[in-house]
């Protein structure tokens, strides 16, 4: 089902020519990462090669927080007050690793 929802932007693509029409064509590509780089890793992706390769570094910045993103969600999930939680971790004084 996913693959039929994305099937219907294919025609849409980040590139140079759209980059321009941002202000003074000076935007910030950002994305969560992994992205379909077109030439790259598929044949019609997201993304420009030029495009990504141009913004490669706030990228995988970005990227890095994903984990911790995701850890975060969980912790929301599974705790009714994951800030008292997370107190009572630190409380606690318990090694990480035995």
């Amino acid at each position: 089902r996913c693959l039929l929802n994305n099937a219907k932007f294919k025609d849409w693509e980040c590139t140079e020519e759209l980059m321009a029409k941002t202000k003074d064509g000076n935007a910030l590509y950002m994305h969560c990462l992994p992205a379909d780089i077109t030439g790259v890793s598929c044949e019609e992706g997201e993304v420009a090669a030029s495009v990504f390769d141009r913004y490669r570094v706030p990228l995988y910045k970005e990227a890095s927080y994903k984990p911790y993103v995701i850890a975060a969600m969980i912790m929301l999930a599974k705790f009714k007050d994951p800030a008292a939680k997370l107190h009572e971790i630190l409380k606690a004084k318990r090694k990480r690793v035995n």
